[in-house]
Parts: structure tokens; sequence; C-alpha cells
């Protein structure tokens, strides 16, 4: 019998809105209470016979699996590049084969005994999605020693997996005396009930922990922290691989060079809420062995690189865990460490077009991903009550991610002269959020010897509390980053809403937050309301003049983020708006 079949909206828009020459994709999806539910996509190029499916696999979280493929054709056919595909398909005994014709229309079909069957399909809303589904994060370390060269690598971390699956590890959920065990032993949960199913234990920590102030994460993604336990020496992981993180060392030794390095395997598995704590293990299991293959791929690329043979130069690998908004899913990358963004775009923009991502902005780099954290609220507008949807009315919001920077932060008093930094280190953190620059965000002194390096202040206004302005934050952004700004001027407030396209479309094509800055006071603006017929405009309004601790609660039910009539600008003073542009990067 084939299983219900459910289509996320990430995927459903996508395949909608595709433009592509490509006439083959591969679908992601996972499987739960009878229902295969599709979360991703992906072009297939056929390129030097390389199925690039299996490896894009790796980088997704675990119990996402293959599940079948769309083609991009006007009739059902299969030809024998798409059979292969579906051959590869494990999740169910009936792969799905979607096809979209020129007019964008979405067929499904299940494959029972080698015949096709249409079927019907639901759309699983986004907010759906990120209420059914948490992800499990697994992030420990292991030893990796063996003889630098590429089956020294290749043996030993086959081994780790062997070791892994074998059922001899042992995983903990972090801050709870849970434990899962797999075959090797008698018990398969500890601290719980078997029976217990993955939301309910979740919503159990949840509740005890109710008291704890909770920051807010960005698209409502709920990830519980998993220890992985060794049955192991102590020495072995030791304190000291473990603090030498960053640190490798080859010793020379007859007949090869050796290589000893702690190896940080972080990984993801995406599991529904009613899956049993006891199902659990596999999934991890997987993750593990997923990332273990990751981190062979960037070693074995490395000693193939002439020069590392003996090792002597290999780079630790690093992960990172990317979640683009138009994808609905994790994508993790493993780079070696200290090799900078620009060297590696070939490999994003074929991870791009691989998953019909823009190509004008970054989405891979170091600066995009999901666990950068600055320690700061991030993307408080997103924990706002959802707006009704208005006639004639367009809604523009800054893209992508930053923090919020506002009076009495970083243990410094600026209340009453700082406003206009704080937006300006908003900005800042958006254009490290989005993988344009790895630039530590500017502290308020660094901005004024900023300006006094350019000649536009004289050295006296170093250590001073002065104001700075619009055109002052533009002269930062140019000289630390290279930003080009636009500076639009009003004579009033009222003078503002003749500016609201210009806004729009701003934030539609840059999608940066932008400064303001009027009488003795900035804010600064990530997201506009406009009407087209009646011209009424609201604004998204994130007010640096907070002084307060990054609560979310207060920060939102206090309006300190939030939406602001065209009433709350100064009908009689100047304002000057800062409008930091992007360039077309990868």
């Amino acid at each position: 019998m084939s299983p219900r079949l459910k289509i996320s909206k990430y995927v459903f828009e996508r395949l909608s809105k595709i433009d592509t020459n490509e006439t083959t994709g591969c679908l992601f999806g996972l499987m739960y209470d009878g229902t295969l539910l599709v979360v991703g996509m992906s072009l297939e190029f056929f390129e030097n016979e390389k199925k690039n499916y299996r490896q894009l696999l790796l980088s997704l979280p675990a119990e996402i699996e293959l599940c079948g493929v769309v083609k991009f054709a006007k009739t059902l056919s299969i030809e024998s590049r798409s059979k292969e595909i579906l051959q590869d398909v494990d999740i169910t005994d009936n792969p799905l084969f979607i096809i979209i014709n020129e007019d964008k229309e979405i067929k499904a079909h299940f494959l029972v005994h080698e015949k096709f069957e249409e079927t019907t399909y639901e759309v699983l809303p986004t907010e759906e999605l990120w209420k059914q589904f948490i992800h499990v994060r697994l992030n420990t370390i292991l030893p990796l020693i063996c003889e630098a060269t590429m089956p020294g690598v290749k043996n030993i971390l086959q081994n780790k997996r062997k070791k892994i699956a074998s059922g001899e590890v042992s995983f903990q959920i972090d801050g709870t005396a849970v434990y899962l065990f797999g075959i090797a032993s008698d018990v398969g949960v500890t601290g719980t009930s078997t029976e217990t199913n993955v939301g309910d234990f979740i919503d159990s920590i949840s509740s005890e922990q109710s008291s704890k102030k909770k920051k807010h994460t960005l698209n409502k993604v709920e990830i519980v922290p998993v220890n992985l336990v060794l049955k192991a020496t102590k020495d072995i992981l030791s304190e000291k691989l473990v603090k030498t993180a960053v640190k490798m060392m080859t010793t020379q030794r007859k007949p090869a060079f050796c290589i000893s390095m702690p190896l940080r395997v972080d990984t993801l598995a995406m599991i529904h809420r009613s899956t049993k704590l006891s199902e659990l293990y596999t999934a991890l299991v997987e993750a593990a062995c997923r990332s273990l293959k990751l981190l062979e791929t960037v070693l074995l690329e490395q000693l193939g690189q002439e020069g590392i043979g003996d090792g002597a130069g290999l780079r630790l690998p690093e992960t990172f865990h990317f979640l683009p908004q138009e994808l609905g899913h994790f994508v993790t990358r493993v780079v070696p460490k200290d090799i900078p963004d620009e060297s590696m775009e070939k490999e994003r923009r074929l991870l791009h077009e691989q998953l019909c991502l823009p190509l004008d902005r970054p989405m891979f780099r170091r600066g995009n991903a999901f666990y950068n954290n600055l320690g700061k609220l991030i993307n408080t507008h997103e924990a706002l009550p959802s707006s009704p949807v208005k006639p004639d009315t367009t809604v523009a919001l800054v893209r992508g991610r930053y923090t919020y920077h506002h009076y009495m932060q970083d243990n410094f008093n600026d209340d009453g002269w700082g406003c206009a930094y704080r937006s300006m280190q908003t900005i800042f953190s958006w254009f490290r959020f989005q993988g344009y620059t790895t630039v530590d965000i500017p502290t308020h002194r660094d901005i004024q010897q900023c300006l006094v390096n350019i000649g536009d202040k004289p050295s006296s206004f170093l250590g001073s509390k002065q104001w700075i302005g619009s055109t002052e934050v533009m002269f930062c952004l140019e000289t630390l980053l290279g930003v080009q700004s636009r500076i639009i001027f009003a004579n009033t407030g009222s003078e503002l809403r003749n500016y609201t396209p210009e806004l729009v479309h701003h934030f539609q094509k840059h999608g940066s937050p932008i400064m303001i800055g009027g009488g003795v006071l900035a804010h600064t603006i990530i997201g506009v309301e406009y009407n087209s017929l009646t011209n009424d405009t609201r604004y998204l309004i994130l007010d640096p003049h907070y002084t307060g601790a990054d609560d979310i609660n207060v920060v939102v039910n206090k309006g300190w983020c939030g939406w602001k009539n065209s009433d709350f600008w100064n009908k009689t003073a100047h304002y000057n708006l800062c409008l930091p542009q992007t360039k077309p990067v990868i």
C-alpha cells in the first residue's frame, strides 16, 4: 500500500517557480505515521556519470532520504537515468515520481509494481513543518590518529563508522539523565519510559525550564543537543586532546607520516515529534555516519592536493549548518579551517545551482551558518504576531538574519547618544550573517576611530559622546566593509511617505536594514507595509533606544520592535536615510 503524500510548502513553491533547462531532479523526504513528506529537491546534472544526489544526501539531516524523481516534461515517461535514481530509493517500496509541465502543473505518482499510479497530495504549511518536527544535534569529538595517506584515513574512518553502527556507543540527551543504547545493550532507553515520544519528552523538559527566559529562535526551529558516549578508555578522549581542537601535528616515522587530530562530529537529524525515544538511536547513528563521510571527503581532498601528501599542510575540517529561508531544511557543509570563503566559490555555486537557489547572494558562506550566534537577540520581528493580509498592500521585510543592538549593551553606557552607533551595529551584523564579510562588528570606539582616520572627524572626537548620523554610517560601511549606500533626504517626517516605493524596492532587491536619523533620534527600519491605492504606510521599527535586558517578550510587548504608522515620525524634523546596497556574489 502506498503511503499518504505530503509536500512541504517550501518544496511546492520552489517547484512552482523553477526555471531550468534541466529535465530531471531528485526528491528528498522522510516517513512518519504512514506518510511520506517531501522536504527537499535538487537538480541532477549527470556530469561525468557522477550521481551528485548521493553526496548531497550526506549534507542533509539524518532521516531525510532520497524518495523519488521530479521530471520537467509534458508526459509521464521514464528514461534510464531516472530509473537509476528510482532504484536508489530505499525509504519506501513505492518511489515517488512528480511531473511538472510547462504550465507548472504538478502531478504526483507512486511507482507500484512497475506501474505509475497518480496520487493526491497535501501541501504542508511552513508553520506546521516547524511545529511537527524537531532537530536533534549530535556534537562530539573523536580522535583521529592514522597514517597520513588516503588509505589510512579511509580505513580509520570506516572503522569508526562500523563501531558506531555496531551498537557499542550510547547517546545522552544533553542536560538530562536520559541515555539511548544500541543493540549491544539489553536496555534501549534509561531515564524515562521507552514508550515516550520525542515531542512529549521535549515538552516536559521545556515545562521544567519554563521559568528560564528563552531567546527567540529563527523559524521556531527546535534543536535538542545530544552527546555521544564511547565505550573507551579515558585517555582516548582526554581533556588535552579536546583542548587542542585547533592543533594538529605530524610526526615522521617509518614507513609514513602520522596524522593526529581531534575530529569534531557535528551533525543533525530531523525527527517527527511522534517518534519514540527508543527509535531515536538509529537516526543518531545515521547522522554520525553521514558526518564522518563528509569529514572523510574533506580530508581525502586535501591529501590528494599537491604538497599535502605527507599530511604536513592538512587543515582541521570545520562543520557548518545552514538553513536558507527558501529551503525549509538544513544543509551541512564541511570545509578546511582557515580556507577563505572567496576561494570556495566554485563549490558554493554548484550547490546553489543544484538546489535551485538564487545566484546573486551568499547562502553557504561561514557567516550564513545557522549557529553563528553573537549572543544577542536574533530577528526580533519574527516574534511579532502575524498580520492579516490586506488588499492592495505590499509588505517588504529585511531578508536574512541580524542581531538587535541597543543602548547599554556590552556593559557600555551610551544612553542618550549612541542610537545611531547601535543602528549601524545592527546593519553590520546583517552583513556578517549574510556572509558578505567576516569583519567583527565595530565598537563605538572603532566607529569613531574610523571617522577620525578618514578625516571626517577631528582627533578630539575619539572617546567622546558625540552623535553620528546616516552620513557617518555611510562612511563607515564603505570604509570598513566596502559597502556602498544610498542616502535619501526628507525635509519633514510627513514627506517620508513619498519615498515608500523606494523602500519597498530596497528590501526586495537588497534586503538590508535601513538606518534613519532625524532630529536627535536614530532608528532602524527593517520593513515597510505599503498600500499603493491610499499611499498608507507602516514602518517596521527596531528601536535602539531600549535600555533593558535582551528579553524578547519585553522587546516585542513594549513596542521596541514593532509596526509604526506614519505619525511616528516628527512632522517638522529633517530625516536622512542610509540604505546599504549589496552586490551580486555567492
